[in-house]
């Protein structure tokens, strides 16, 4: 299994060296594991040059039926787990930087509370990857930011979350109005997320010329001074616990528009009984974000 899964990821990234990289071995020792397995095969899987590799006509069709065992494996170790009690198991979930500093590491939290024994892995995605990874079976589920969908995947469940201006505390609780934004140092998502695309928009409907001070993916804590800063979050990003340790406080926006979040899958393709449970949790949460 461990081979066949380095052949998805050498096709993936178009070289040894980087999927030598990510799987933390050399890629003189990854080479000779393909191969070896291109010598028991007796084709070549891949055409290589200097500039990398890709998969040769043979190496397409063996990477399909790779790719299949891969999934088969998967949903066979999944059912003997839910045989077990789903003792074991792991679910790769792909999440926006949007939602990956409150509301996923608090749903990861509780769903292993309830299944210590499943690995979750967490990976950060852009608004506009996530199909092409659920298609090609590189994961289970996808909780996507302002979501843009292509063929392969399909929505489980959605909801439209409010955004919040992120300020020092105290604070007047009021909606922040658009001129309030020029007395602020702006902290914003960076450009090209899809909540940055969002706020973005936002800005240019009101026509508020605005450029931020920092651009980062996670809640910083605020700065007071003559300007004090002003970042603008998804509010389900910001928990109550970070507000109070960070010393800041929540504002909503005033006629400031809602994220979509949809939790995505595969399209057509069976969850894993632990992925499965995983998805049943979480779109039972998702309309609390509303």
């Amino acid at each position: 299994m461990k081979i066949l899964s380095a052949i998805a990821l050498i096709a993936r990234e178009g070289s040894i060296r980087k999927a030598a990289e990510y799987l933390t071995i050399s890629p003189s020792a990854l080479n000779r594991q393909l191969l070896s397995l291109e010598e028991e095969l007796g084709t070549q899987l891949f055409e290589r040059s200097a500039s990398g590799v890709r998969l040769s006509t043979a190496g397409e069709i063996y990477h399909r039926h790779f790719l299949d065992q891969i999934a088969g494996f998967r949903r066979a170790r999944e059912t003997v787990a839910a045989m077990e009690g789903l003792r074991i198991g792991r679910v790769r979930l792909l999440v926006s930087a949007d939602l990956a500093a409150g509301f996923a590491p608090a749903e990861v939290a509780r769903f292993r509370e309830a299944h210590p024994g499943v690995a979750v892995a967490v990976t950060r995605v852009a608004h506009d990857g996530f199909a092409a990874l659920l298609a090609a079976g590189e994961a289970d589920l996808a909780l996507v930011v302002q979501p843009i969908f292509q063929d392969g995947a399909e929505t489980l469940a959605a909801a439209e979350a409010p955004l919040v201006g992120v300020v020092p505390a105290p604070d007047d609780p009021a909606p922040l109005r658009a001129e309030d934004f020029l007395d602020h140092d702006l902290i914003l998502p960076p450009e090209g997320t899809g909540l940055r695309q969002l706020i973005d928009l936002f800005f240019k409907q009101r026509r508020l010329d605005v450029r931020p001070l920092l651009e980062v993916e996670d809640p910083t804590p605020p700065a007071r001074g003559a300007r004090p800063t002003l970042q603008v979050r998804l509010k389900a990003d910001v928990s109550p616990d970070w507000a109070e340790r960070a010393g800041a406080a929540l504002r909503p926006l005033a006629g400031a528009p809602r994220a979509r979040i949809a939790l995505a899958r595969a399209e057509g393709r069976n969850l894993p009984v632990a992925a499965s449970r995983l998805a049943a949790q979480l779109a039972t949460r998702l309309p609390a974000l509303e």
